[in-house]
Protein backbone atom coordinates (compact mmCIF):
# COMPACT_ATOMS: atom_id res chain seq x y z
CA UNK A 1 0.00 0.00 0.00
CA UNK A 2 1.53 3.59 -0.48
CA UNK A 3 1.93 5.77 1.94
CA UNK A 4 -0.40 8.36 0.63
CA UNK A 5 -3.21 5.61 0.92
CA UNK A 6 -1.96 4.80 4.19
CA UNK A 7 -2.34 8.91 5.13
CA UNK A 8 -6.30 8.93 3.57
CA UNK A 9 -6.74 5.83 5.45
CA UNK A 10 -6.14 6.86 8.78
CA UNK A 11 -7.72 9.94 8.10
CA UNK A 12 -11.00 8.04 7.51
CA UNK A 13 -10.77 6.14 10.64
CA UNK A 14 -10.14 8.77 13.07
CA UNK A 15 -12.90 10.75 11.46
CA UNK A 16 -14.98 7.43 12.38
CA UNK A 17 -14.38 8.08 16.07
CA UNK A 18 -15.95 11.26 15.79
CA UNK A 19 -15.66 12.76 19.77
CA UNK A 20 -13.28 10.33 20.74
CA UNK A 21 -10.32 11.67 18.65
CA UNK A 22 -12.04 15.13 19.27
CA UNK A 23 -10.95 15.03 22.52
CA UNK A 24 -7.49 13.20 21.75
CA UNK A 25 -7.18 16.79 19.99
CA UNK A 26 -7.69 18.95 22.63
CA UNK A 27 -4.77 18.84 24.14
CA UNK A 28 -2.73 18.47 21.46
CA UNK A 29 -4.28 21.86 20.31
CA UNK A 30 -3.78 23.73 23.33
CA UNK A 31 -0.16 22.57 23.44
CA UNK A 32 0.46 23.26 19.87
CA UNK A 33 -1.52 26.71 20.51
CA UNK A 34 0.33 27.84 23.64
CA UNK A 35 3.75 27.30 21.82
CA UNK A 36 2.50 29.60 18.99
CA UNK A 37 0.77 32.24 20.80
CA UNK A 38 3.66 32.67 23.68
CA UNK A 39 6.60 32.26 21.54
CA UNK A 40 5.03 34.85 18.88
CA UNK A 41 3.71 37.08 21.41
CA UNK A 42 7.22 37.53 22.46
CA UNK A 43 8.37 38.33 19.08
CA UNK A 44 6.11 40.75 19.22
CA UNK A 45 7.44 42.61 22.78
CA UNK A 46 10.75 42.56 20.97
CA UNK A 47 9.57 44.13 18.09
CA UNK A 48 7.92 46.71 20.18
CA UNK A 49 11.09 47.42 22.20
CA UNK A 50 13.31 47.54 19.69
CA UNK A 51 10.90 50.30 17.81
CA UNK A 52 12.28 52.21 21.20
CA UNK A 53 15.61 52.82 19.22
CA UNK A 54 14.46 53.13 15.73
CA UNK A 55 14.61 56.77 15.95
CA UNK A 56 17.41 58.33 18.01
CA UNK A 57 19.23 54.77 16.66
CA UNK A 58 21.75 52.22 18.24
CA UNK A 59 24.51 54.73 17.84
CA UNK A 60 23.40 56.61 21.26
CA UNK A 61 24.52 56.98 24.36
CA UNK A 62 22.78 58.53 27.45
CA UNK A 63 24.27 60.15 30.11
CA UNK A 64 22.47 60.52 32.82
CA UNK A 65 23.69 62.94 36.51
CA UNK A 66 23.65 61.20 39.33
CA UNK A 67 23.91 63.71 41.97
CA UNK A 68 25.98 62.33 45.36
CA UNK A 69 25.10 64.69 48.19
CA UNK A 70 22.77 67.56 48.65
CA UNK A 71 23.69 70.20 46.41
CA UNK A 72 21.74 69.38 42.83
CA UNK A 73 24.66 68.70 40.85
CA UNK A 74 24.16 68.15 36.79
CA UNK A 75 26.17 67.79 33.90
CA UNK A 76 28.38 71.23 33.13
CA UNK A 77 27.25 72.60 30.07
CA UNK A 78 30.78 73.82 28.92
CA UNK A 79 32.12 70.59 30.36
CA UNK A 80 29.99 67.97 27.87
CA UNK A 81 31.07 70.92 24.99
CA UNK A 82 34.46 70.62 25.55
CA UNK A 83 34.12 66.76 25.74
CA UNK A 84 32.54 66.40 22.47
CA UNK A 85 35.08 67.99 20.58
CA UNK A 86 37.84 66.31 22.47
CA UNK A 87 36.39 62.37 22.27
CA UNK A 88 36.97 61.66 19.21
CA UNK A 89 34.43 59.34 18.53
CA UNK A 90 31.84 61.40 19.30
CA UNK A 91 29.52 63.24 16.67
CA UNK A 92 26.92 65.45 18.91
CA UNK A 93 25.93 65.63 22.33
CA UNK A 94 22.56 67.30 22.81
CA UNK A 95 22.04 68.24 26.45
CA UNK A 96 18.88 68.30 28.58
CA UNK A 97 17.67 68.98 31.42
CA UNK A 98 14.04 67.49 33.53
CA UNK A 99 11.96 68.40 36.50
CA UNK A 100 8.29 68.11 37.51
CA UNK A 101 6.21 71.33 38.63
CA UNK A 102 2.83 72.48 38.27
CA UNK A 103 1.63 73.54 34.63
CA UNK A 104 -1.50 75.95 34.96
CA UNK A 105 -3.47 76.81 32.23
CA UNK A 106 -6.83 78.98 32.47
CA UNK A 107 -8.47 77.00 35.24
CA UNK A 108 -6.96 73.98 34.81
CA UNK A 109 -3.91 72.60 36.39
CA UNK A 110 -1.48 69.66 36.70
CA UNK A 111 1.88 68.23 38.25
CA UNK A 112 3.86 67.77 34.38
CA UNK A 113 7.14 67.24 33.35
CA UNK A 114 9.19 70.22 32.20
CA UNK A 115 11.80 69.32 29.86
CA UNK A 116 14.36 72.12 28.58
CA UNK A 117 16.16 71.56 25.58
CA UNK A 118 18.50 73.23 22.99
CA UNK A 119 17.00 73.42 19.15
CA UNK A 120 19.01 70.34 18.36
CA UNK A 121 17.07 67.91 20.49
CA UNK A 122 13.94 68.19 17.78
CA UNK A 123 16.19 66.16 15.41
CA UNK A 124 17.65 64.27 17.85
CA UNK A 125 13.79 62.77 19.37
CA UNK A 126 12.33 63.32 16.04
CA UNK A 127 9.87 66.14 17.50
CA UNK A 128 7.03 67.96 15.53
CA UNK A 129 4.31 70.05 15.19
CA UNK A 130 0.80 69.64 14.74
CA UNK A 131 0.07 73.08 15.33
CA UNK A 132 2.34 76.10 15.50
CA UNK A 133 6.02 75.81 15.21
CA UNK A 134 9.01 74.30 16.85
CA UNK A 135 12.09 76.51 19.29
CA UNK A 136 15.06 77.76 17.42
CA UNK A 137 17.71 79.86 18.04
CA UNK A 138 15.35 82.98 18.51
CA UNK A 139 13.80 81.24 21.47
CA UNK A 140 17.24 81.42 23.55
CA UNK A 141 16.12 83.07 26.67
CA UNK A 142 12.65 84.08 25.98
CA UNK A 143 9.70 82.55 26.98
CA UNK A 144 8.48 80.28 24.70
CA UNK A 145 7.44 76.75 24.71
CA UNK A 146 6.08 73.76 23.32
CA UNK A 147 3.37 71.71 24.90
CA UNK A 148 3.09 67.44 24.48
CA UNK A 149 0.09 66.93 22.58
CA UNK A 150 -1.64 64.67 25.27
CA UNK A 151 -1.00 67.62 28.04
CA UNK A 152 -2.54 70.72 26.27
CA UNK A 153 -5.58 68.02 25.61
CA UNK A 154 -5.80 67.39 29.48
CA UNK A 155 -4.82 71.27 29.79
CA UNK A 156 -7.68 72.24 27.45
CA UNK A 157 -11.55 73.00 28.64
CA UNK A 158 -14.35 73.87 26.59
CA UNK A 159 -14.64 76.59 24.80
CA UNK A 160 -10.84 77.11 25.70
CA UNK A 161 -8.52 74.93 23.76
CA UNK A 162 -4.71 74.44 24.17
CA UNK A 163 -3.27 76.64 20.83
CA UNK A 164 0.14 78.52 19.77
CA UNK A 165 -0.27 81.74 21.60
CA UNK A 166 -2.09 80.61 24.94
CA UNK A 167 -0.21 81.30 27.96
CA UNK A 168 0.55 79.11 30.35
CA UNK A 169 2.09 78.99 34.20
CA UNK A 170 4.84 76.70 34.56
CA UNK A 171 6.40 76.40 38.20
CA UNK A 172 4.94 80.27 38.87
CA UNK A 173 6.26 81.63 35.08
CA UNK A 174 4.44 82.82 32.56
CA UNK A 175 5.53 81.50 29.23
CA UNK A 176 3.74 81.74 25.61
CA UNK A 177 2.94 78.43 23.32
CA UNK A 178 4.44 78.46 20.23
CA UNK A 179 3.72 74.98 19.12
CA UNK A 180 1.65 72.07 19.98
CA UNK A 181 3.75 68.65 19.74
CA UNK A 182 2.50 65.54 17.42
CA UNK A 183 2.77 61.95 18.91
CA UNK A 184 6.33 61.54 19.68
CA UNK A 185 6.91 57.83 19.61
CA UNK A 186 8.56 57.13 23.35
CA UNK A 187 12.31 56.18 22.82
CA UNK A 188 14.55 53.79 24.84
CA UNK A 189 17.29 56.31 25.38
CA UNK A 190 14.85 59.22 26.21
CA UNK A 191 14.23 60.62 29.67
CA UNK A 192 10.86 62.66 28.34
CA UNK A 193 7.72 61.49 27.44
CA UNK A 194 7.45 64.11 24.99
CA UNK A 195 3.37 63.79 24.97
CA UNK A 196 2.98 64.97 28.48
CA UNK A 197 6.04 67.60 28.83
CA UNK A 198 6.43 71.02 28.24
CA UNK A 199 9.45 71.89 26.42
CA UNK A 200 11.57 74.79 26.86
CA UNK A 201 15.05 76.54 25.67
CA UNK A 202 17.68 75.22 27.72
CA UNK A 203 19.55 78.24 27.40
CA UNK A 204 18.03 80.75 30.04
CA UNK A 205 15.71 77.66 32.02
CA UNK A 206 16.85 78.17 35.42
CA UNK A 207 13.80 80.14 36.57
CA UNK A 208 11.92 76.47 36.46
CA UNK A 209 14.85 73.87 36.69
CA UNK A 210 16.59 73.30 40.07
CA UNK A 211 19.93 74.55 38.80
CA UNK A 212 21.88 76.06 35.74
CA UNK A 213 23.20 72.40 34.40
CA UNK A 214 22.09 69.62 32.61
CA UNK A 215 20.40 66.59 33.97
CA UNK A 216 20.95 64.27 30.88
CA UNK A 217 22.86 64.13 27.84
CA UNK A 218 22.41 62.52 24.75
CA UNK A 219 25.42 61.28 22.32
CA UNK A 220 25.96 60.52 18.64
CA UNK A 221 28.52 58.01 18.00
CA UNK A 222 30.23 57.63 14.97
CA UNK A 223 29.52 54.34 13.40
CA UNK A 224 32.90 53.14 13.95
CA UNK A 225 33.14 53.89 17.49
CA UNK A 226 33.11 51.79 20.69
CA UNK A 227 30.27 52.84 22.43
CA UNK A 228 31.89 51.01 25.74
CA UNK A 229 35.14 53.42 25.53
CA UNK A 230 33.54 56.22 24.78
CA UNK A 231 31.17 56.07 27.40
CA UNK A 232 33.71 54.99 30.10
CA UNK A 233 36.06 58.10 28.84
CA UNK A 234 32.66 61.00 29.14
CA UNK A 235 31.96 59.38 32.53
CA UNK A 236 35.67 59.87 33.63
CA UNK A 237 35.83 63.86 32.09
CA UNK A 238 32.40 64.45 33.46
CA UNK A 239 32.68 62.87 37.17
CA UNK A 240 33.57 65.24 39.83
CA UNK A 241 33.35 65.81 43.43
CA UNK A 242 28.83 65.28 44.41
CA UNK A 243 28.39 64.27 40.94
CA UNK A 244 28.25 60.18 39.42
CA UNK A 245 27.34 60.33 35.48
CA UNK A 246 26.13 57.03 34.35
CA UNK A 247 26.33 56.25 31.01
CA UNK A 248 23.57 53.76 29.35
CA UNK A 249 24.51 51.94 25.65
CA UNK A 250 22.18 51.41 23.04
CA UNK A 251 23.75 48.43 21.19
CA UNK A 252 24.57 47.04 25.27
CA UNK A 253 20.41 47.75 25.85
CA UNK A 254 19.39 45.75 22.92
CA UNK A 255 22.05 42.82 23.60
CA UNK A 256 20.70 42.31 26.96
CA UNK A 257 17.00 42.64 25.42
CA UNK A 258 17.95 40.02 23.07
CA UNK A 259 19.35 37.31 25.51
CA UNK A 260 16.39 37.97 28.11
CA UNK A 261 14.30 37.65 25.00
CA UNK A 262 15.93 34.09 23.89
CA UNK A 263 15.50 32.98 27.59
CA UNK A 264 11.93 33.65 28.03
CA UNK A 265 11.41 31.70 24.21
CA UNK A 266 13.21 28.53 25.57
CA UNK A 267 10.91 28.79 29.04
CA UNK A 268 7.85 29.34 26.80
CA UNK A 269 8.47 26.85 24.36
CA UNK A 270 9.10 24.19 27.33
CA UNK A 271 5.82 25.25 28.48
CA UNK A 272 4.15 24.40 25.33
CA UNK A 273 5.73 21.20 25.31
CA UNK A 274 4.82 20.81 28.79
CA UNK A 275 1.17 21.16 27.50
CA UNK A 276 2.03 18.63 24.02
CA UNK A 277 3.27 15.58 26.41
CA UNK A 278 0.02 15.90 28.02
CA UNK A 279 -2.06 15.37 24.59
CA UNK A 280 0.04 13.13 23.94
CA UNK A 281 -0.82 11.04 27.01
CA UNK A 282 -4.19 11.40 25.73
CA UNK A 283 -3.10 10.37 21.96
CA UNK A 284 -1.79 7.13 23.22
CA UNK A 285 -5.09 6.42 25.09
CA UNK A 286 -6.93 6.75 22.24
CA UNK A 287 -4.66 4.62 20.16
CA UNK A 288 -4.43 2.12 22.49
CA UNK A 289 -8.23 1.80 22.67
CA UNK A 290 -8.92 1.81 19.01
CA UNK A 291 -6.05 -1.10 18.41
CA UNK A 292 -8.68 -3.23 21.64
CA UNK A 293 -11.58 -2.23 19.25
CA UNK A 294 -9.75 -3.33 15.61
CA UNK A 295 -8.27 -6.63 16.73
CA UNK A 296 -10.71 -8.37 14.03
CA UNK A 297 -9.27 -5.58 11.33
CA UNK A 298 -6.35 -6.80 12.85
CA UNK A 299 -6.75 -10.47 12.39
CA UNK A 300 -7.76 -10.49 9.26
CA UNK A 301 -4.80 -7.97 7.54
CA UNK A 302 -2.56 -10.62 8.91
CA UNK A 303 -4.19 -13.36 7.92
CA UNK A 304 -4.41 -11.64 4.03
CA UNK A 305 -0.45 -10.88 3.95
CA UNK A 306 0.39 -7.67 5.95
CA UNK A 307 3.48 -7.96 8.14
CA UNK A 308 3.71 -6.62 11.52
CA UNK A 309 5.95 -3.67 10.07
CA UNK A 310 2.32 -2.91 8.04
CA UNK A 311 0.49 -3.24 11.34
CA UNK A 312 3.15 -0.82 13.30
CA UNK A 313 2.87 1.73 10.29
CA UNK A 314 -0.49 1.79 10.22
CA UNK A 315 -1.20 2.90 13.42
CA UNK A 316 1.63 5.48 14.07
CA UNK A 317 0.73 7.27 11.13
CA UNK A 318 -3.22 7.61 12.39
CA UNK A 319 -1.12 8.92 16.02
CA UNK A 320 0.77 11.28 13.63
CA UNK A 321 -1.95 12.72 11.49
CA UNK A 322 -4.44 13.03 14.85
CA UNK A 323 -1.57 15.04 16.13
CA UNK A 324 -0.76 17.06 13.19
CA UNK A 325 -4.35 17.88 12.60
CA UNK A 326 -4.19 19.41 16.55
CA UNK A 327 -0.95 20.66 16.04
CA UNK A 328 -2.44 23.04 12.89
CA UNK A 329 -5.17 23.73 14.26
CA UNK A 330 -3.62 24.69 17.38
CA UNK A 331 -1.32 26.85 15.24
CA UNK A 332 -4.23 28.89 13.99
CA UNK A 333 -6.16 29.12 17.32
CA UNK A 334 -2.23 30.87 18.75
CA UNK A 335 -2.03 33.44 15.74
CA UNK A 336 -5.35 34.28 16.50
CA UNK A 337 -5.03 34.68 20.42
CA UNK A 338 -2.07 36.74 19.36
CA UNK A 339 -3.52 38.85 17.29
CA UNK A 340 -6.55 39.71 19.64
CA UNK A 341 -3.76 40.33 22.30
CA UNK A 342 -1.71 43.24 19.54
CA UNK A 343 -5.16 44.47 19.26
CA UNK A 344 -6.10 45.03 22.70
CA UNK A 345 -2.22 45.82 23.32
CA UNK A 346 -2.19 48.51 20.56
CA UNK A 347 0.38 46.81 19.48
CA UNK A 348 1.57 45.97 15.60
CA UNK A 349 0.87 42.38 14.82
CA UNK A 350 3.88 40.58 13.06
CA UNK A 351 4.37 37.09 12.55
CA UNK A 352 7.66 35.34 13.09
CA UNK A 353 8.06 32.73 10.45
CA UNK A 354 10.19 30.46 12.13
CA UNK A 355 7.53 29.96 15.18
CA UNK A 356 4.74 28.61 12.71
CA UNK A 357 6.21 25.20 11.95
CA UNK A 358 7.29 24.78 15.69
CA UNK A 359 3.49 23.87 16.91
CA UNK A 360 2.64 21.07 14.25
CA UNK A 361 6.06 19.76 13.94
CA UNK A 362 6.40 19.13 17.88
CA UNK A 363 2.50 17.63 17.57
CA UNK A 364 4.14 15.44 14.90
CA UNK A 365 6.89 14.47 16.88
CA UNK A 366 4.66 13.89 20.47
CA UNK A 367 2.11 11.67 18.20
CA UNK A 368 5.44 10.04 16.72
CA UNK A 369 6.45 9.00 20.43
CA UNK A 370 3.16 8.42 22.11
CA UNK A 371 2.04 6.09 19.16
CA UNK A 372 4.82 4.00 19.51
CA UNK A 373 3.56 1.41 22.04
CA UNK A 374 -0.07 1.39 20.42
CA UNK A 375 1.42 0.40 17.55
CA UNK A 376 3.75 -2.02 18.35
CA UNK A 377 1.04 -3.03 20.36
CA UNK A 378 -1.39 -4.09 17.60
CA UNK A 379 1.54 -5.68 15.35
CA UNK A 380 2.37 -8.37 18.14
CA UNK A 381 -1.71 -9.18 18.23
CA UNK A 382 -2.00 -12.90 16.60
CA UNK A 383 -3.91 -13.48 13.75
CA UNK A 384 -5.75 -16.54 15.10
CA UNK A 385 -5.99 -15.05 18.46
CA UNK A 386 -7.90 -11.91 17.31
CA UNK A 387 -10.47 -13.81 15.09
CA UNK A 388 -11.21 -16.25 17.88
CA UNK A 389 -11.72 -13.48 20.37
CA UNK A 390 -13.91 -11.71 17.94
Amino acid sequence: MRLSDLFAEAARNLSGQGVRSLLALLGVVIGSAAIVALLNLGHMAQEETLKRFRQTGVDMLQLQAQPAGPALLGLDLEQLELAGVAEPGVLQITPLATTRTLVRFGASHVEAMVAATPPAMAKVAGLHVVRGRLLGNIDDCGSAVLVGEQLANQLSTPGQAMAPGALIMVGGYGFTVVGVLGPTPMEALSPVDYNQAVVMPLACSRRVMAGPDATAALVRLRLDADPEKVGQSLVARLTRPGLGVQARDARAMIRAMKTQAAVHSRLLTAIGGISLLVGGIGVMNVMLMTVMERRREIGLRSAMGATPMDIRLMFLIEGMVLSLGGGLLGALLGLAATAVVAKASGWEFVVALWILPLGPGMAAVVGLIFGLYPAIAASRIQPIEALRAD
